[in-house]
């Protein structure tokens, strides 16, 4: 393990979702899985195992797949500079590893911990299967491979034949191994995202019957259209959509991962933890909707309901002209309002007689 930190490896600390059943297999809950010392021991193994089968196969001059991790792009990790600099950690160009080791290492103790490794994740390539010798950027290593777990995934599978192939003393066939590496990739992209679903699927269940149920979360994206925030200990994601939120005019910034009103307090940032309520759940759409527990400077609206418009602000001119006339009609004191209407009534009579004198002279 020093061995990797020493060439600039990176130590994300993510959460992995697991699912509570009974002994009916309803869900009783779920947790965030605690890595304990024996699962880093464990771990740090099974790193070592790929990363030296992956260098024995290299040195028999064998083509392989390989576990690669493309170095993260220059742009984004220029606005994580300018991200984590807004939330106070003094950083030089995060475009050093060694720099962005430093600022995973700083930031694990502060509350900004989820803040900052959610925007490091985000700033990150994706890992793939292929061939190329590129190296894996996270783990800081120029060869890896996947070797240890041959019964659950086929890249591993082919790695132990490639194996046989070399104690044979025969060089390991390389056909086809750029296409399979983009279909392994490609399923599993597809797993991944099952295992979501179901694990959605399931928290959906659970919470429909505890609508109400306040959490303490984590802000874990931003949009334009709201927020995305997982709970802690329920580690369920749902979102607040911007009608929810305290009324006020929001400004999305990409860059810095921000929705931000005009009124003081109204910042939500990748990474603040908040605390929301269940407002609803859509079985049939698998969505789950959150509002802030804390409801103030705000009117309670059901789910999808439109806001009204702030005070001040109408939605067109001809609305403001309508305004404008109530209110010079308010501003007429009520004991000459009779005198308006006589006013009225003598100004039709003048046009009427008017109109009779003409009709004379023709």
């Amino acid at each position: 393990r020093n061995r990797r930190l020493t060439r600039g490896a990176l130590e994300l600390n993510m959460p992995e979702v697991k699912i509570d059943l009974d002994q009916s297999g309803r869900v009783t809950g779920a947790h965030v899985v605690r890595q304990t010392e024996s699962h880093q021991i464990i771990e740090e193994f099974m790193l070592a195992a790929n990363e030296a089968v992956a260098e024995k196969i290299a040195g028999g001059k064998g083509k392989f797949l390989r576990r690669i991790h493309p170095s993260p792009d220059l742009r984004k990790l220029r606005q994580l500079t300018e991200f984590v600099s807004e939330l106070g950690f003094e950083v030089e160009s995060l475009e050093s590893r060694f720099e962005l080791q430093r600022l995973l290492k700083i930031s694990a103790a502060e509350p900004e911990k989820h803040a900052v490794h959610y925007a490091v994740l985000r700033s990150l390539s994706r890992a793939v299967y292929a061939p190329q010798e590129q190296g894996h950027y996270a783990l800081a290593s120029d060869c890896y491979c996947h070797f240890t777990s041959p019964i659950r995934r086929y890249p591993d599978l082919t790695i132990h034949r490639a194996l046989d192939f070399l104690e044979a003393g025969k060089k390991p066939p390389g056909d086809h191994l750029e296409q399979l590496g983009e279909q392994c990739s490609e399923l599993e992209r597809r797993a991944e995202a099952a295992e979501r679903e179901l694990v959605k699927l399931k928290l959906l269940h659970f919470l429909s019957t505890r609508v109400g149920t306040e959490l303490a979360g984590v802000v874990t994206g931003v949009a334009r259209f709201g927020i995305f925030v997982q709970g802690i200990e329920l580690p369920a994601e749902g979102l607040i959509e911007t009608d929810d939120l305290p009324v006020d005019s929001y400004r999305f910034d990409r860059s810095s991962h921000t929705l931000s009103g005009h009124r003081p307090g109204n910042v939500f940032r990748l990474g603040d933890q908040i605390r929301v309520r269940v407002c609803h759940v859509d079985l049939g759409k698998r969505q789950l909707h959150f509002g802030l527990a804390e409801e103030k400077d705000r009117r309670k609206r059901k789910v999808g309901e439109r806001r009204r418009t702030p005070p001040g602000r109408t939605h067109s001119r001809r609305v403001q002209g309508k305004v404008r006339q109530n209110e010079e009609k308010q501003k007429v004191p009520v004991e000459n309002q009779s005198n308006v209407g006589k006013r009225k009534k003598n100004s039709k009579k003048g046009k009427k007689a008017k109109k009779s004198k003409r009709n004379k002279n023709r």
